[in-house]
């Protein structure tokens, strides 16, 4: 790793940025931006004029907002213009390099027509190569060098690993897959070990790529596609972030308007007096998200620990309605009680939101009615308690 030669300005701890000669407050991001520079440099033999940093996108298009962390370039062969090779987007070391990080590339790139984008946090780099004769991005495994830049027909397309992925039995479990499971998220380091076979076949369910959901009962709304996993985050009314690989699925409603919606199954991290997360109980959550710009987010974290009644091997999924309003906090369970039986009463039993039951002696699959109805009430829920929301905040 390069170390930075540090300079104090003004009582600020600053940093010479090689491409712009001045010297820059440091922050995580920049530490990376300039990590990634003398990277270039040192390990991918490109001249030092020929590195731009924090280029204006207005400079390729004008009126175009933003700004390339780093733009690396060449000489056209017929003039003196310089020509973008590689568009680079520079992230702090803790946010990952998910979906949304490669929209925003990808945006930034329809504007600066980079043949080659890098994305670092500066732990890990992901590369892309844009072929134009069929319009799509294809993985690189890394970086090419610079004089291999201006060659248009060098690149070494990532090779990818094929894993035949195969379902974890949920009614055979040892040791080392629950703590597997638990090391990698899926499943809360306290989570009650009763659930664990459930948490394994929901898992399964999830995850499994060979399966696809064709089609769900939803009022208001079809399903148009189910999109498989990606790998991306959702933020909740407490300003915590959900990292994980969420399946995600495309509806259609009633009204044209097209929404996604996404769901996990992910451990919660379990902490005593933390200086963040203060104390938290390591339970495992069902989690399901809605798309909307850029206020995606967490529509609904349901606590399997705390609401899922275990009778033999059959699961019964309650809520209490509980549900919070961003700064607002809380607001009453039977409020959203009363909202729900209002639209969808037939969820409402005994005072409680009923999200449905199924029978964990045998392994889920989509097609089964059980599945279907919990799926499909977990998300009609999720969309109802969205819409909740927003009439709270319409009328505040």
């Amino acid at each position: 790793m390069v170390e930075l030669k540090e300079y104090l300005k003004d009582g600020n701890r600053c940093i010479l940025c090689v491409a712009r000669k001045k010297l820059i407050r440091i922050t995580p991001e920049e530490v990376v931006r300039q990590r990634t520079i003398n990277k270039l440099i040192s390990e991918n033999g490109v001249p030092r004029q020929m590195i731009d940093a924090e280029v204006p996108l207005s400079y390729y298009k004008k009126g175009a907002s933003g700004r390339a962390d780093i733009i690396v370039s060449g000489i056209a062969k017929d003039g003196d213009n310089h020509i973008p090779l590689v568009l680079v987007e520079c992230k702090e070391p803790n946010v990952l390099l998910t979906d949304r990080v490669e929209y925003q590339i990808l945006r930034y790139d329809s504007v600066v027509r980079a043949k080659i984008l890098l994305l670092t946090n500066g732990r890990d780099e992901i590369v892309f190569h844009y072929l134009s004769e069929e319009d799509r991005y294809q993985q690189l495994n890394g970086l090419p060098q610079y004089e291999d830049l201006l060659d248009t027909d060098y690149y070494e397309p990532k090779e990818l690993e094929v894993v035949d992925w195969q379902r974890p039995s949920h009614n055979i479990l040892d040791d080392r897959l629950i703590k597997e499971l638990k090391e990698y998220g899926h499943i809360g380091e306290d989570s009650d070990s009763q659930y664990h076979s459930l948490l394994v076949n929901l898992l399964g369910l999830i995850f499994d790529p060979n399966s696809n959901i064709e089609s769900l009962n939803l009022p208001s709304r079809r399903l148009i596609e189910d999109g498989g996993m990606r790998f991306t985050t959702f933020g909740n009314a407490s300003g915590g972030g959900f990292p994980r690989d969420y399946r995600y699925l495309i509806f259609e409603r009633n009204d044209g308007e097209t929404q996604i919606l996404s769901f996990t199954i992910m451990g919660k991290l379990s902490a005593v007096n933390h200086p963040l997360y203060r104390n938290s109980n390591g339970h495992s959550l069902f989690l399901f998200a809605i798309d909307d710009y850029e206020n995606s987010h967490l529509s609904f974290e349901y606590a399997i620990d705390r609401f899922v009644v275990k009778e033999n091997q059959t699961f019964t999924f309650w809520h209490d309605g509980t549900l919070t309003l961003g700064k607002r906090g809380r607001v009453k369970n039977q409020e959203v009680i009363d909202y729900m039986k209002g639209r969808r009463p037939e969820l409402i039993r005994d005072g409680k939101v009923y999200l449905g039951q199924v029978d964990n002696s045998i392994q889920f699959e989509w097609h089964q009615e059980d599945v279907q109805n919990l799926i499909t009430n977990f998300i009609a829920y999720s969309f109802l308690r969205d819409e909740f929301r927003n009439s709270k905040k319409y009328l505040s």
